[in-house]
């Protein structure tokens, strides 16, 4: 998987396990496995949390993460746009390769 790919995935999976409260490396990564059916490594998780807050999309607290306000419209964005959990993804990863560049 290309690194945007990984980040986007790891966005995604932590977006949605921090609806509700802040979500563990745990909790993304049992939400990244339901999205891509893979469970992710854990340096791919702490990469890409590194990355994501370096670019204040996520924020962190102790070992819990959750969506900035910046990342909270990148996500509503894809939402609201796309209909498929895979295509929200494909929305997310685009906006990533933006930042990357």
């Amino acid at each position: 998987m290309k690194n945007e790919q990984t980040i986007s995935w790891i966005f995604l999976a932590l977006a949605i396990a921090s609806q509700n409260a802040p979500a563990n490396c745990t909790e993304i990564s049992n939400v990244a496995d339901g999205i891509n059916k893979l469970k992710p490594l854990e340096s791919e998780i702490e990469d890409s949390l590194a990355w994501l807050e370096k670019e204040n999309l996520v924020l962190k607290n102790g070992k819990e993460y959750w969506l900035s306000e910046n990342g909270k419209e990148i996500f509503l964005e894809a939402k609201n746009k796309n209909k498929g959990l895979f295509e929200i993804w494909k929305a997310i990863q685009m906006k990533v390769e933006q930042l990357t560049k």
